[in-house]
């Protein structure tokens, strides 16, 4: 475990283009050696953004295209970042987009919020597994809006019962399950997973749902790279830095068995060709 002001080798964040995400970027760039960044934009409309990270310290800071709206485009995401770096020490998964005013099905036949914020991150993680060195982490940022809701098995994509609250709040729940999962599934590996709740932060996701309201995206950062240091037991979920229960239907057996079978039938496919070659 690392303790804080520690220097990180390899560090993959998802999400790094705008709010948290691209704070968490600035302050990576002068801790780490190595820093792989990923938006949903092409190169060209983000140099901006680039130049200002790789401005924020040291590292070389690599950009990978890759909309999540596209499992596909996961696959090939993966694939880009085993060519970049032999091994990460570090994989944050802070992609996220914000349940859309109306409901959208992605190219892979998937609601987009469940696709983008819980799908797409189980699969990228899936496929960088094998790169992880001993003492990795995986920091997962969900929401303690996954509170907010209960899984729906038999309406997963929301076609009848669709919200934009409903859709960023069961993807969150997804994702916070899913995390749990996966520290049992790596528990034989020297690998930690912790997922967090990074708080109310003024971004272009917390604007489309609830306004310009919250702290400054650094503040939501801070709390990211916290979790990515924490003395905590992997699989842990914190709120506010402090380790707490998520939700009951988080923790809910049944459930966990259901969503597990669910990322299995989705997600296996894409893992399988995320492997080849």
């Amino acid at each position: 475990m690392k303790a804080p002001g520690q220097r990180f080798g390899t560090v993959v964040l998802t999400g790094a283009t705008s709010g948290i995400g691209e704070a968490t970027a600035h302050r990576l760039a002068a801790i780490c050696e190595t820093l792989v960044v990923l938006g949903p934009e092409p190169e060209e409309g983000v140099r901006r953004v680039l130049t200002q990270i790789r401005g924020a310290g040291p590292a070389e800071v690599h950009y990978v295209g890759a909309d999540f709206t596209r499992l596909s485009d996961v696959v090939e995401a993966a694939r880009s970042i085993r060519s970049l770096v032999s091994t990460i020490d570090l994989l944050i998964n802070n992609a996220g987009v914000p349940g859309a005013a109306q409901r959208i099905v992605t190219m892979d036949g998937f609601e987009r919020t469940l696709q983008v914020n819980a799908l797409a991150p189980a699969l990228l993680t899936r496929l960088l597994v094998p790169s992880l060195v001993d003492g990795a982490r995986i920091v997962n940022v969900g929401s303690s809006a996954h509170r907010l809701e209960r899984f729906h098995f038999d309406d997963i994509d929301l076609e009848h019962s669709y919200s934009p609250v409903a859709a960023y709040a069961r993807a969150k729940l997804a994702m916070v399950t899913w995390s749990s999962l996966l520290a049992e599934e790596l528990r034989p590996m020297p690998v930690g997973v912790v997922a967090l709740c990074p708080g109310l932060n003024d971004t272009p996701l917390s604007a489309a749902m609830t306004g310009r309201i919250g702290g400054p995206p650094a503040r939501g950062a801070a709390r990211v790279l916290r979790a990515a240091v924490a003395d905590v037991r992997s699989g842990s979920y914190l709120e506010d830095d402090h380790v707490v229960s998520p939700s009951a239907d988080a923790t809910d057996p049944s459930n966990r068995k259901q969503l597990t079978v669910l990322y299995w039938d989705r997600l296996l496919r894409f893992a399988a060709a995320g492997r080849e070659r």
